[in-house]
């Protein structure tokens, strides 16, 4: 996801692109869009099998083995881009594991780590939770990097930004080497964006040659892209998108590409490049729609290619729902570069990339609203609001439940069905929560639960 400090028609990355021709004489961006290949064949694909499980598949009937055996069609699916058929393995596997504690844990880890990155928050979290149950909550060695990273993505996509670059900035400094080279790359991807997004884009332009070493190429591309629209060379950032979009690159890493495409909408919507914008907006819609990521990210392209509300509207709706705070605050940001009431929807885009930790895209929102002629809200989150000058606030038993559920990032559906109690009951216990803890936002409650500034009757 892309913030220039400019809202649609710069004219000055206008004269950059040149109707998408760099200058010197280089090929038309839009010209190589038409020859990309976006879907590779299975055949072109190489698993992207960690070693430690494929030796678990030894060839017996444990169901260890058999999930093990069937990891290979999780992770061809995964980097071919091909959800459904993703979630059908992560099925078998889940089946195949049975009640085998060992088996449970690794079954449950590749489906929450999948279903992270096809930004499915509440099975994701539901699925890591179940994985620690099934190890009494002592984390297996090999399965905690999948975890962290796991939890990163989810709080990322979730709208938690500061909480996902403190545990990917640890993560990356001490345990990425037990990943597979994939996701480590990865990692190092989603750090630079994560510093961009927090007001630290000299940190984030420093990562970037180890970031192009790493790989994926997608991956590198995306985040890099995003160091060249800081720099204000939106040019350089759409060629670098446009050369992963065919496959014949070296790697092949397909979940990147909503990230990619998407990129590309938001870059050439800023530029007034409809050809490159109308490409990206079709690519996403010719992506599998299983993925919630792929889904909304393809109706805010749409919403760009065609200057229509309604699919960014739409994506909003589907983000909420799977309480993606990142991706609504983008929904609400395109909504009002569009022109669909951009007084209300820029406001509400600041407050939310604030509410997320994210001043640097609540900076960029509010370039646009300078640009436009809007006045900028006062921030409405400093950080010496965050922490309350009174001690701890002690909670019922119940409402340290929902509290804890919330920073799961548990929907208002999923928690009243932990519970047993109904969604009217879980809106009445957050009411109470926000009078209690003075907190404004599910946000806020879930860092105010981090910090252990909400006690249960329990903690004494």
């Amino acid at each position: 996801m892309a913030y220039p400090d400019a809202g649609n028609g710069n004219a000055a990355e206008k004269g950059a692109t040149h109707g998408g021709q760099a200058s010197g004489g280089a090929e038309p961006i839009a010209e190589r869009l038409r020859r990309a290949r976006l879907h590779p064949e299975a055949g072109e694909v190489p698993a992207m099998e960690p070693p430690w499980l494929s030796s678990l598949s030894d060839g017996s009937e444990r169901p260890v083995a058999r999930v093990a055996a069937l990891n290979r069609a999780v992770q061809v699916a995964l980097r071919l881009g091909r959800v459904s058929e993703c979630m059908a393995a992560l099925d078998q596997q889940r089946a195949a594991a049975g009640s085998d504690p060992a088996a449970l844990v690794w079954a449950l880890t590749a489906s929450a780590t999948c279903r992270s990155v096809f930004g499915q928050l509440g099975q994701a979290r539901a699925d890591l939770a179940a994985a620690r149950k099934a190890c009494f909550y002592a984390t297996p060695l090999l399965a905690e990097p999948f975890w962290l990273f796991t939890e990163i993505i989810c709080k990322w996509l979730g709208g938690d930004w500061a909480g996902a670059l403190s545990e990917a900035t640890s993560m990356d400094a001490g345990q990425v080497s037990a990943l597979p080279p994939g996701l480590a790359g990865t990692l190092a991807a989603l750090r630079m964006e994560l510093l961009r997004g927090t007001g630290a884009p000299r940190e984030a332009r420093q990562l970037a040659s180890r970031v192009e070493a790493a790989g994926p190429a997608e991956m590198s591309a995306w985040a890099r892209a995003g160091a060249d629209l800081d720099e204000g060379r939106p040019e350089e950032a759409l060629r670098r998108l446009a050369d992963v979009c065919d496959v014949g690159t070296p790697s092949v890493y397909r979940p990147a590409m909503p990230l990619v495409l998407y990129r590309m909408a938001d870059i050439g919507f800023s530029c007034g490049e409809q050809e490159v914008t109308s490409f990206a907006a079709a690519g996403l819609a010719g992506l599998d729609q299983a993925a919630p990521v792929n889904e909304i990210l393809a109706g805010l392209a749409q919403a760009y290619a065609a200057r229509d509300p309604g699919p960014a509207r739409r994506a909003q709706q589907r983000a909420e729902a799977e309480a993606a705070g990142t991706l609504a605050a983008e929904a609400l940001t395109v909504r009002g570069k569009i022109g669909d009431d951009p007084a209300s929807t820029l406001a509400a885009a600041h407050t939310a990339w604030e509410r997320a930790g994210a001043p640097g895209r609540a900076r960029a929102v509010a370039a646009i609203m300078r640009g436009a002629g809007l006045p900028v809200p006062r921030p409405a989150f400093p950080p010496a609001a965050r922490a309350p000058a009174r001690g701890p606030v002690v909670l019922t038993p119940r409402e340290r439940s929902v509290a804890v559920l919330v920073a799961e990032g548990r929907t208002n559906q999923q928690i009243a069905h932990t519970l047993n109690i109904s969604v009217k009951t879980v809106e009445a216990y957050l009411t109470r929560l926000y009078r209690k803890t003075s907190c404004s936002s599910r946000v806020e409650l879930a860092v105010a639960v981090t910090e252990r500034r909400l006690l249960g009757d329990q903690d004494g």
